[in-house]
């Protein structure tokens, strides 16, 4: 798909300020080095934009969204003008945190497809080395705006109507623990593709499962010990296979999780972990030993629950010991 236009400016944080700094930009020329940089970001978009996201309606139910009209507004008229009131969405939902950035509108058009990225290369401080005349000079640079591995952020939108088309995308924003709030919920005004808790009920049923079909004692025990990490990101985005990265899950463990899911791709959804939700699908983890006696304890309060002492070289064959105030008693059936 060939690029058509390309709307670039520089913009500051302006959130909850009452004289927001202005938005400066202009209309690129479809040529030159910058160009070329820009529509290596256009083509590798596709892949780079890895989380999948729709725009929200209206609180009355309505086909009706800001972000998406005012977007809707430059593809049928790719002037700087409408090019600049996207820009300013994105300056009033920026906060100091993030810093001035260059904002990218890159618009490509083939038949009647559209295809358009908005893409933010954060500023950072350089140096600029220069040869002239067999010397070197180094100069200083305050902003130097780049594709920050660390922090930049796009997102794409396709489509052939604008009255039908264009509700779904996918994003990237390598500072995940700011993608919901700033990128996604305020400037966008989306929501992932799977939403807080069906996300998390998803993938606590999964593990719940996982628990009871693993046959390896040790996958078991990594499925226990996981249930009770993914306590600690609580409220950030991830999905299952981000998840069991970070935990280094083993890949028995992994694969044993995702067998549970309805469809293998869905491990790759992006959602906010609501640990309100994951409690109520995986609330207790337990522990059945060979004399019969069944310990049972919420996953992130296990180990305090119950104290775990190894008897001899075998790592099964252990002591468990607990203290407390008895407050309820009674019998359980088998379900």
């Amino acid at each position: 798909m060939q690029i058509t236009y390309i709307a670039s400016f520089l913009v500051s944080p302006g959130k909850n300020m009452d004289n927001p700094p202005n938005v400066i930009g202009a209309m690129l020329p479809l040529l030159g080095p910058l160009y070329k940089m820009l529509n290596l970001v256009f083509e590798k978009s596709d892949e780079e934009c890895d989380i999948p996201i729709r725009f929200v309606m209206a609180d009355d139910g309505s086909q009706n969204n800001a972000a998406r009209n005012i977007m809707l507004a430059f593809i049928d008229d790719p002037t700087q003008e409408k090019g600049k009131v996207v820009a300013e969405r994105m300056r009033d939902s920026t906060t100091p945190k993030s810093g001035p950035a260059l904002f990218f509108i890159i618009l490509g058009k083939e038949g009647k497809q559209s295809k358009i990225v908005l893409s933010r290369f954060p500023a950072d401080q350089g140096i600029l080395a220069q040869l002239k005349k067999n010397t070197l000079q180094v100069e200083f640079i305050e902003r130097v705006f780049m594709k920050n591995a660390q922090s930049y952020k796009a997102a794409l939108y396709r489509g052939s109507s604008t009255k039908g088309d264009f509700w779904n995308g996918a994003a990237i924003d390598k500072q995940a623990n700011e993608l919901a709030n700033y990128w996604i919920y305020e400037f966008l005004s989306s929501d992932f593709e799977s939403t807080s808790k069906a996300g998390t009920k998803r993938f606590a049923t999964a593990i719940r499962e996982a628990s009871k079909k693993a046959v390896n004692l040790e996958t078991k025990k990594q499925l226990l010990a996981f249930a009770t990490l993914v306590h600690g990101i609580a409220g950030q985005s991830a999905s299952i296979n981000d998840m069991a990265e970070r935990f280094g899950l083993s890949e028995d463990s992994r694969e044993t999780i995702i067998s549970q899911l309805a469809h293998p791709e869905l491990a790759n959804d992006v959602f906010v972990l609501d640990i309100e939700e994951f409690s109520k699908s995986a609330a207790y983890s337990s522990i059945e030993l060979d004399n019969g006696g069944i310990l049972l304890a919420p996953p992130d309060q296990f180990d305090s629950c119950f104290h775990r002492e190894l008897l001899n070289s075998d790592p099964n064959h252990v002591r468990f010991t607990t203290e407390g105030r008895i407050v309820d008693e009674r019998i359980r059936g088998r379900k």
